[in-house]
């Protein structure tokens, strides 16, 4: 298959993974086999647009950024790892330390509008 699959099929591999999907969990959403959602992320079949915009929609990202260059992928792998890291964290935190958390987001929030 073509070098674009396979790209589209990693990038559709970090999308699942960041939401903490399985293969099946995702096929199932997508009412397709598994082991088919396995061969679009190794790239090894041609997808049509419909069903790739069907897989962004069930990953929660815009079609495009399956399509991005790999520049784009390269940064969206760095902002899932952190987020991974930050998930991890947080669900760590007991419910008063979330609170401070939630205070401090906002507050960084608001400073950076100004």
């Amino acid at each position: 298959m073509s070098n674009i699959f396979l790209r589209v099929g990693k990038k559709i591999r970090l999308y699942r993974k960041a939401r903490k999907l399985t293969q099946e969990e995702l096929g199932e959403l997508l009412q397709i086999d598994y082991s088919y959602l396995g061969r679009i992320e190794r790239g090894e079949v041609n997808i049509t647009l419909e069903t790739l915009s069907k897989i962004a929609n069930a990953l929660h990202i815009a079609p495009s950024q399956l399509l991005e260059d790999d520049k784009h992928y390269s940064k969206d792998k760095i902002k899932i790892e952190i987020l991974e890291k930050i998930d991890t964290t947080i669900l760590s935190l007991s419910s008063k330390e979330l609170e401070v958390l939630h205070r401090l987001i906002k507050d960084a929030l608001m400073f950076k509008k100004l």
